[in-house]
């Protein structure tokens, strides 16, 4: 089973700091401006989160909060704090790493490392040609973006993901993602307190990491040298 902290990796990449949507430029379609309006707009960016989850059975949905940091020079932390402390550590498609509360580190792999690297990648580099090929994209309600698969393999997992900018005056821009599951499951996350930076190289990016989480820099050495983890 994916734990919730995965799905929450997969949804952040569209936070970025932004107008809620864009305008077709010269020679783009309706359908590539609302994708580069959830697209990276910075390469270097930290921010937190607050995810619900809803399950047959439950009365009540299922909470978990936390923060993250992401460089395209790095790679991303995503840490949940939270009911449970968890860590999502994301290189690259070799090396991706969870690290659980007792402070062992182990690599993703089956359904949570595909789901990192064939769409949080693509996400990330802002792959236009793979979302208009693997998803329908609108607008909906005139006020968010909506997702729908149009694969049948990634229909069996993914009903719809739905997108939702915001300004608030304390937070800034936030972002709030709902994602409906085949089964009619809903997760919602919300993403605030965007922070971009600035960073030339691995070492500042890692530099910046490190003075996030002063208390836990393994986070970040994992980022600066994966090869070395074994």
């Amino acid at each position: 089973m994916i734990r919730n902290s995965v799905l929450c990796i997969v949804l952040v990449v569209a936070g970025w700091v932004g107008a809620p949507f864009s305008y077709a430029e010269e020679g783009e379609t309706h359908e590539e401006a609302l994708l580069a309006s959830v697209f990276p707009q910075s390469c270097h960016f930290s921010g937190k989160f607050v995810q619900q989850k809803t399950m047959e059975g439950l009365p009540v949905p299922l909470t978990s909060d936390g923060d993250f940091f992401y460089s395209c020079d790095l790679g991303l932390v995503w840490r949940t704090v939270t009911p449970f402390e968890e860590a999502i550590l994301y290189v690259n498609s070799s090396n991706n790493y969870r690290i659980d509360e007792s402070g062992e580190l182990q690599p993703l792999s089956g359904i949570a490392r595909y789901i990192m690297s064939s769409v949080f990648v693509k996400l990330l580099n802002g792959d236009t040609d793979y979302f208009l090929d693997a998803f329908s994209v609108s607008e909906a309600d005139g006020e968010s973006v909506l997702l729908t698969p149009e694969s049948d393999y990634m229909k069996k997992g993914l009903d719809r993901i739905l997108f939702e900018k915001s300004n608030d005056d304390e937070l800034g821009i936030t972002l709030g993602i709902k994602v409906t599951d085949a089964t009619g499951q809903v997760t919602s996350v919300n993403i605030d307190q965007i922070k971009e930076f600035d960073a030339e190289g691995k070492r500042d990016a890692f530099e910046k990491c490190e003075s996030l989480y002063p208390e836990n820099e393994e986070l970040c050495r994992v980022l600066r040298s994966p090869t070395s983890i074994r």
